[in-house]
């Protein structure tokens, strides 16, 4: 049986930020994965994107691993519904 993934999306809520998160939700919307918005605008926020080592925005996470840093684009948004 295939768990859920968890996909965050590190934002500083700026357009380039909610177009990556968009398209994070177009491209998984078929297979069950959760998908959360961090909004880096408050300190909790903050300190969990220096332990994952982020160092831009937009950053998509999967499953605890950052797998894309700064804009995306459609293709690499469809490889996220892989598993």
């Amino acid at each position: 049986m295939k768990t859920k993934r968890t996909i965050e999306v590190f934002s500083a809520g700026c357009p380039l930020c909610e177009d990556t998160l968009r398209l994070v939700r177009g491209a998984v919307s078929a297979c069950g994965c959760e998908v959360v918005e961090r909004r880096c605008s408050g300190s909790e926020c903050r300190e969990e994107a220096k332990r994952y080592g982020i160092r831009a925005m937009p950053t998509v996470v999967v499953d605890g691993q950052v797998v894309f840093e700064g804009r995306i684009t459609p293709a690499q948004a469809k490889l996220l519904a892989r598993g």
